[in-house]
């Protein structure tokens, strides 16, 4: 019979050759467990198990802390909760009016509302004559200094969180906020940011007696596409789709997946007139693209619906989609590849 070998902690030994722990032992200091033979021998592994228990594998040194050096905003309302907005023109002005370094459009901001100022290492908020206030922490302030963490609010409903962080936080929080309102096989808006801001440019376009569009587009004959070549192919034309409609569009255009192979175009101050062209552009566009999937050369077309808010009785941004999605199912009717902007 092989005896057990005593223990190099301190503790007992058993009759069956386990050590107990000594209970004046600190619990990180007890001694790691052992695997016995009915016999009071112990397993090969044993050893092994127990050096392994002790080590630590040092993955090699950490790396350098960065900087602490940007200041940003992090929005903390609405669909847009998550996005990052740096700060590095001052002063750094906030409100409607688009020559603002932050344009909020929404009702309750006037159209300069407040403006953030640099001096040194301080940053400090002020109340630009705004309608509806500045607050820091709750409370209405006309200037004040911003320390990081405060909490900044502009009217009843607009916040943000001013931060002071470094280039490799700052690069993770946008991916993040990116990855919440992007879809992620296609690159584009998705459906919740969508129907935010289409609502949020009917707004502006009523208020501001403008005109607002939207185009509604679906891929022809997408089904077969997926039947003939599998959806691996399927994925990928829908990604050339979305490319070769974004470069026909503005910055300032809202292009979003509105759900399987149908997308849609938001188009703040465009009329009917325009928002047809380009749908025809963008019709145009991607009918010249070709797709090679595994030795397979595929093309697809693109048929359209657009409407405008001189197109709606009661402009909401429920009418406009109801009207676009009506005049796109007459586009399919009339043989597809078209744009329909009547009916």
């Amino acid at each position: 019979m092989v005896r057990p070998v005593a223990s190099q902690h301190p503790g007992s030994v058993t009759r069956d050759g386990a050590t107990t722990r000594d209970a004046n032992l600190p619990l990180s200091d007890a001694p790691p467990p052992r695997l016995s033979l009915p016999d009071g021998g112990f397993l090969p592994e044993a050893r092994t198990m127990e050096v392994s228990m002790r080590s630590t594998d040092l993955g090699g040194a950490p790396s350098a802390p960065t900087i602490v050096d940007r200041a940003v905003l992090l929005r903390m309302d609405g669909v847009q909760a998550g996005q990052i907005i740096g700060l590095e023109q001052w002063p750094f002005t906030v409100g409607r009016h688009p020559t603002n370094q932050l344009r909020v459009d929404e009702d309750s901001i006037s159209r300069f509302h407040a403006r953030i100022v640099r001096n040194g290492d301080e940053y400090t908020v002020e109340d630009m004559g705004s309608r509806n206030g500045v607050f820091v922490g709750g409370k209405r302030v006309t200037r004040a200094k911003l320390e990081h963490d405060s909490w900044l609010q502009f009217g009843p409903r607009v916040s943000f969180r001013f931060s002071m962080t470094d280039v490799r936080e700052e690069r993770l929080l946008r991916k993040l906020y990116e990855s919440s309102t992007r879809d992620a096989l296609t690159g584009a808006y998705n459906r919740l940011h969508f129907e935010e801001r289409l609502r949020a440019e009917v707004a502006y376009a009523i208020r501001h007696k403008t005109q607002a569009s939207l185009v509604l587009i679906d891929l022809d004959h997408f089904k077969r596409v997926n039947d003939t070549y599998g959806h691996p192919a399927g994925d990928a034309v829908l990604k050339r789709a979305c490319e070769a409609c974004s470069r026909a569009l503005r910055t300032e255009d809202v292009f979003a997946r509105f759900g399987g192979e149908e997308f849609a175009v938001v188009l703040r101050g465009i009329d009917i007139k325009g928002a047809s062209r380009l749908g025809d552009r963008l019709r145009q566009s991607l009918s010249s693209e070709v797709v090679e999937h595994e030795g397979h050369r595929i093309q697809v077309t693109l048929s359209a619906g657009a409407a405008s808010i001189a197109c709606c009785k009661n402009p909401s941004s429920e009418e406009l989609i109801s009207i676009a999605d009506r005049r796109l199912y007459l586009a399919k009717q009339q043989g597809r590849n078209r744009v329909v902007n009547e009916g």
